[in-house]
């Protein structure tokens, strides 16, 4: 690995000059990404607000309350046991401390940080959205315990997404008369709507164990696209609530200590005891839930049948048309795999394939009833992802020519102008292959890297782009070298007093230029341009988040 010192004591190596060359993009760092360690980008509405997930939010407050300084593992990893007890942490203290309970993030007897936090922001400021987060009594201040994850935004500012319950302590004291405060909610992961300031939330169907939801998109007639729990397979769950609520059945324990463990079995075993399908949750003009829709399948349920099925629907446009994926069977076989589903009131259908075609998805859909999303399929005896467009109204699939053939690719979003955004494979070696986002004119035919629209010398690597709105602004996700820090936010020195610049993911906004022009990297090839870090590309999920290899080179700079 290379490594990029910093001397910040040091004479300058040489002389560095920023120079702007022409573009058709202008990069804007949003301001989320200098609050934690990643910020990643969800979607782009209309008037320039982007949803943005932020990793590891700097300076967490650590509650020593739920300590345990009896602890063999305290006792050890701490330097000032008696500070910390007092609360004055040294930063090896504080790391340690905050590494070891997120260590135990699912234990009921530990303080609950989130790793991950939702905001929604502009080129000049962020919102911290709270959801479902608690307030603790002791400090008056929100616990920062929820994990958020915000998936779209709608043109009236109003966001949803998936969190967990916000979390609360229960003290108390078992037949041995021993005292334990345990930290506790009510349910695991719940899909949620924020309009004006106000938290909605968007309950599954059926809500055994607290039951799963999960929101995607919210358009601008306020209906919200996610999935949920609608069934579950046997009775398991529903006697174990009971049991929780008989004291005999569940043992020397709190209901509510019982009720979390039961949550927590269900997210992780959702997918055999739940059947799940695409929700619609209708939301009047105050953000209150009115009415709930359960989504149908590409294929028929046998009335007989205990298996588990599982649909989504993750885009909904204003007229109601939302898109997704569903079970279906792989051509004329009984062999089930995953399809784009496509919901139109009752009525489910799919794009069109070739022959080659595995499974597939859709991510979007738009006002002129364009989906776009990702096929998979075998590209020179190898399995790859390829985007796709379909034209809905003239039952029409393309799939356009990406960055070059083995490139796996996915659409992420797509306007109402037929401009496509998502991030493909853009170098074909045989290691593993760096990404980066694009722009797809579906009205020409014109496919674009990003990077190359943006200026040469640019400190931002363009690896992924999430949305775009109809002005053709596209958030998008980037690599940018920064100084290494610690969970402070703090830049961290090494014995010499210098720093080392690591590859960061930052969320930023791509700006069109009035009057830009491709820029001519060629003519600047003596310059330093970007570089690219490898990147291992997951082509499946719901596009959040991205495994990070971090670069670190040699320099020398001021």
């Amino acid at each position: 690995m290379k490594k990029a010192v910093i001397a910040t004591v040091f004479p300058l190596c040489g002389l560095y000059m920023s120079v702007a060359y022409g573009a058709q993009y202008e990069v804007v760092e949003l301001p989320v990404a200098d609050l934690g360690v990643n910020s990643y980008p969800a979607a782009i509405n209309d008037v320039g607000q982007v949803a943005v997930n932020l990793e590891t939010q700097y300076n967490p407050v650590i509650d020593t309350t739920l300590i345990d300084f009896e602890s063999s593992a305290i006792i050890l990893g701490l330097e000032n046991l008696d500070g910390v007890r007092g609360g004055d942490f040294s930063d090896d203290d504080y790391t340690f401390l905050y590494n070891y309970i997120m260590t135990n993030a699912e234990s009921q007897t530990f303080q609950q940080i989130a790793s991950l936090n939702s905001y929604v922001a502009t080129e000049n400021d962020s919102e911290l959205l709270r959801v479902f987060d608690t307030i603790d009594p002791n400090t008056d201040d929100y616990r920062n315990s929820v994990r958020t994850q915000i998936r779209s935004i709608n043109d009236f500012g109003y966001s949803v997404g998936t969190s967990h319950d916000g979390f609360y302590t229960e003290d108390y004291v078992t037949e041995d008369v021993e005292d334990i405060t345990y930290v506790v909610n009510d349910f695991y992961q719940r899909g949620f709507a924020i309009v004006d300031d106000h938290t909605t939330e968007l309950p599954p169907p059926d809500v055994t164990a607290g039951g799963l939801s999960e929101a995607y998109d919210i358009n601008n007639s306020n209906q919200v696209v996610g999935i949920g729990t609608i069934e579950f397979v046997d009775d398991t769950y529903e006697t174990a609530v009971e049991n929780c609520a008989d004291s005999t059945a569940r043992g020397d324990i709190p209901e509510s200590s019982c009720l979390r463990a039961l949550s927590i079995s269900l997210s992780s075993g959702v997918t055999t005891a739940a059947q799940q399908r695409g929700v619609i949750w209708q939301l009047d003009e105050d953000g209150d839930l009115i009415d709930t829709y359960s989504l149908g399948m590409l294929i028929d349920e046998p009335d007989d049948s205990s298996s588990v099925y599982a649909s989504s629907a993750v885009a909904i446009n204003d007229y109601g048309i939302a898109v997704g994926e569903s079970p279906s069977y792989y051509q004329d076989t009984s062999s089930l795999t995953t399809a784009a589903a496509i919901y139109i009131g009752d009525e489910v259908t799919t794009i069109n394939y070739d022959e080659d075609v595995y499974s597939s998805i859709a991510y979007d859909i738009n006002n002129d009833n364009l989906v776009v999303g990702n096929i998979t399929k075998d590209v020179n005896g190898n399995t790859r992802t390829k985007f796709f467009l379909h034209d809905i109204d003239n039952d029409l699939t393309i799939y356009p020519d990406d960055f070059f053939e083995g490139s796996s690719s996915i659409a992420t979003s797509i306007n109402n102008e037929g401009y496509a955004v998502g991030y493909g494979e853009s170098e074909a070696t045989l290691t593993t292959r760096r990404t980066e986002g694009f722009l797809y004119d579906y009205k020409n035919d014109i496919f674009q890297g990003l990077n190359s629209l943006i200026e040469c010398n640019s400190e931002y690597d363009i690896v992924q782009a999430n949305g775009i709105n109809d002005d053709n602004e596209i958030a998008a996700t980037a690599l940018v070298l920064k100084p290494e820090t610690n969970i402070r936010g703090e830049i961290i020195l090494d014995e010499y007093g210098a720093q080392t610049l690591v590859d960061t993911v930052v969320a930023v906004k791509l700006t069109p230029i009035s009057g830009g022009s491709i820029d001519n990297c060629d003519a600047y090839e003596d310059e330093p341009v970007r570089q690219g870090a490898s990147f291992p590309v997951v082509f499946s999920g719901m596009l959040f988040g991205l495994v990070l290899l971090r670069r670190r080179v040699f320099t020398c700079i001021a």
